[in-house]
């Protein structure tokens, strides 16, 4: 058991239990350890199973209203407290200078505007570090610290895509990369969602198509694979299986703590949908959500079981048919509030190294307070965590759902899910790896999907679907 201490000066800036059990630790080999954090009188005591030095990952409050993840250096453990305001500008001024170095090595260029604002954060942490004899003086430096730093970052990583872009533009006219959206029926509009998107992935939830034990429902989800192919769009199907949430059908819950029928069970409608499609639907999604588990209290060997006997079932129906798996929470914030001990990549890695073999990556990127979500995390973390899944070695699709409305605020909110979707899709886009977007809401509305759908409920567009329009026109019209 190890424990890391901090001294808070501001823990109004901490925003109750909830977000403190969101705190972990990101270790140097890329593991992720949670930790149990309790916040008294001012001081932030965060224990954890392993006693090596790791960065903390908190969420953090901007000056512009947003809360998203930041991170302090590597520390080590101590008799006394940190400061948690000082460590946090310390890690955000050094996850900065150390892009910025790297990024300018390979010929990034740079403006007078991000050298500024560079400078200003140094400034301001130099006074936070100096100042220690007034500690109000030094917290306050310390904080507009981590926001100067936190604005010269999204500054840098604009930079950073749009030179990126303009030297794929000049190699290739049209990007070699995939703008889809998620359907479970043909669009009421179809000309607006084909001026838009050259690809659908089109909706397998086992439940829709099996109800009852044997009895297919085929209808739906005939008449748009063929709508899709009538139109050109490349068809993704699945997932086929999702272990997140409970999606499976509710005869088979019976069966839920019977592996040997439940694998059964799996591979059985794996081949029958894959087989249905055969020469049709050339990728399919098998497995979503395998990495965090949730359904029938799989543990992780039982989940990595379950996704191999699945894979193989889809191959043996077509060989040549390229698969994917979803991973959820790609920066494992799950591994805070269940028992699993993988980390999202230790766990398709392990999945690799047992003979499992899969063509591509599905990156889950839903934002917001529903289950499965992930954090709001700054443009950087998403070029990290893109890079690091590029070790892997295989093609990337990444699945996006914006932010999710707060309640109450979802007639201002719009413009804050425009200027977040417009900085993940082209910082996708700048990455090579990157051989398609999926967008997970046309146009479902309700509880399950706060103000997240492309379309209004009268079918007009909402400003994100103007968005991607506008992008779909600057790199594939």
């Amino acid at each position: 058991m190890g424990v890391i201490q901090f001294h808070v000066e501001r823990p109004d800036l901490l925003s109750g239990a909830s977000e403190l059990s969101l705190i972990d630790f990101l270790m140097y080999d890329g593991r992720v350890i949670p930790a149990r954090s309790q916040l008294s009188n001012g001081l932030l005591v965060c224990e954890r199973k392993a006693s090596e030095s790791g960065q903390m990952r908190l969420l953090w409050p901007r000056f512009d209203g947003r809360r998203q993840v930041v991170h302090t250096t590597s520390l080590r453990e101590q008799s006394s407290p940190y400061s948690l305001e000082l460590e946090l500008a310390r890690g955000q001024l050094s996850r900065l200078r150390n892009q910025f170095y790297a990024w300018s090595g390979a010929g990034l260029q740079s403006s007078s505007k991000l050298n500024s604002l560079i400078q200003d954060s140094h400034r301001a942490f130099r006074t936070a570090v100096l100042r220690t004899e007034t500690p109000e003086t030094a917290v306050a430096a310390a904080i507009l610290s981590i926001d100067t730093s936190s604005r010269a970052t999204d500054l840098m990583c604009q930079h950073y895509v749009e030179q990126r872009l303009t030297y794929r533009r000049s190699r290739a006219a049209r990007l070699p990369v995939f703008l889809g959206c998620r359907l479970d029926e043909i669009p009421a509009n179809p000309d607006a969602f084909c001026r838009v998107f050259n690809a659908v992935q089109v909706d397998t939830s086992w439940i829709k198509l099996e109800h009852n034990d044997g009895e297919y429902q085929w209808e739906q989800l005939d008449g748009l694979v063929d709508w899709a192919q009538e139109r050109r769009l490349f068809v993704l199907g699945g997932p086929l299986l999702d272990l997140s949430e409970d999606h499976l059908p509710q005869w088979l819950k019976a069966w839920s703590g019977d592996m040997v029928n439940l694998q059964s069970f799996t591979a059985d409608f794996v081949e029958t949908v894959v087989g249905r499609y055969v020469g049709r639907i050339r990728h399919w999604e098998v497995v979503s959500g395998a990495n965090r588990g949730g359904v029938a209290q799989l543990d992780e060997e039982q989940r990595m079981n379950l996704v191999a006997r699945a894979i193989e079932a889809a191959r043996q129906v077509d060989e040549h048919t390229h698969i994917s798996l979803r991973v959820i929470q790609p920066w494992g914030e799950y591994l805070s509030e269940s028992k699993n001990r993988l980390s999202p990549i230790q766990f398709v890695d392990t999945l690799r190294r047992c003979g499992v073999r899969f063509a591509q990556i599905n990156l889950d990127l839903r934002v917001g307070d529903y289950p499965t979500a992930t954090l709001l995390r700054d443009c950087l973390s998403l070029s990290h965590l893109i890079d690091q899944w590029t070790l892997l070695q295989v093609p990337i699709n990444v699945m996006i759902t914006v932010p999710a409305a707060p309640p109450g605020k979802e007639s201002t909110f719009e413009d804050v899910q425009v200027k977040w979707l417009d900085e993940t899709v082209r910082m996708c886009l700048a990455k090579e790896r990157v051989v398609g977007i999926y967008y997970s809401n046309w146009n479902q509305h309700g509880p399950s999907f706060p103000q997240t759908s492309l379309t209004d409920p009268d079918g007009s567009p909402r400003g994100t679907l103007d968005l991607l329009q506008s992008i779909s026109n600057e790199y594939w019209g």
